[in-house]
């Protein structure tokens, strides 16, 4: 299964990247939105008349869409950190699948401990969903990087994983060089309150302070905004910082004005190689110890 980061993708490129991606295999392509961006709507109005395989929602949370979805005969997975959110979601028709997303996960970060690994999240959770009578898919994730973890993950009852940062660090991910040259220097993660969006973030050591932000004026000294997201922190501070601005700019290479998420493990992986060799230390036995062997 592959997923698309729908976050900062207006929805005529959405549009041609699902198309492409159909266009390059005949596997499961879905894609992922967050519900507190401004244009989440049109978006999944765009997963829907595309007939993607799935569409996983976090960074908020409403029923309205996955009813859409259920609708539409698409399938939908919720992304939650903490019992509390299970059981909301175990109630909630049209829900497919669970990810269980823990602190270590790259990006917005739901749960109350932003430090929680996935071992100590990931029981509690499935045992809340199971409790409530969910009876699909539960998905880990969160630093994730091994066979080892995906075994590990399995053996505590996970239908499956979800992994980011070792995928995004390969040859085929669209992140510039600059970006990736990031990830690999970089020694470690650390929870930011950076992002407008109220959630907490987790980002790489070192990161850009978001005071150290080069910031643009316009209008005889006002700070510009792309209302791209539903309810922003920073837009009534007369802020410039939006969040899509700063993922897209990261993402092309102006790091000097961007953010960069990343997984909880990135500093230990140390190497940018095709997806097909991270596929092949994954199902291969012999690649069990560490990250990058």
């Amino acid at each position: 299964m592959g997923t698309i980061g729908g976050m900062g993708i207006p929805p005529g490129e959405l549009r041609r990247e699902i198309r492409a991606a159909r266009a390059l295999t005949d596997g499961v392509v879905g894609v992922n939105l967050m519900y507190a961006g401004y244009l989440f709507d049109r978006l999944l109005e765009v997963c829907i008349e595309e007939r993607v395989d799935y569409v996983a929602i976090g960074a908020g949370f409403a029923r309205g869409p996955f009813k859409k979805l259920h609708d539409a005969g698409i399938p939908a997975f919720c992304i939650i950190s903490s019992v509390k959110a299970a059981r909301i979601a175990a109630r909630t028709p049209g829900i497919t699948g669970i990810v269980v997303e823990s602190g270590q996960a790259g990006g917005h970060l739901g749960p109350d401990d932003p430090e929680i690994s996935t071992w100590e999240l990931f029981p509690p959770v499935r045992a809340a969903l199971r409790e409530a009578g969910f009876t699909g898919p539960i998905i880990a994730a969160g630093g994730l990087l091994t066979r080892q973890d995906v075994l590990r993950a399995l053996a505590m009852g996970a239908d499956g994983v979800q992994m980011g940062i070792r995928f995004a660090m390969t040859e085929e991910s669209a992140a510039s060089p600059a970006m990736k040259a990031k990830w690999l220097a970089a020694t470690g993660s650390q929870v930011t309150d950076w992002s407008p969006t109220g959630y907490k973030s987790r980002a790489i050591v070192p990161h850009i302070p978001f005071e150290a932000l080069p910031r643009t004026r316009e209008n005889g000294g006002t700070y510009s905004c792309t209302n791209c997201l539903k309810h922003c922190l920073h837009r009534d501070e007369g802020r410039s910082h939006c969040i899509w601005n700063a993922l897209v700019n990261a993402q092309q290479g102006r790091l000097e004005s961007g953010l960069i998420f990343c997984g909880g493990r990135v500093g230990e992986i140390d190497d940018i190689v095709p997806v097909a060799e991270v596929f092949r230390r994954l199902t291969t036995p012999a690649a069990d110890e560490g990250a990058a062997d």
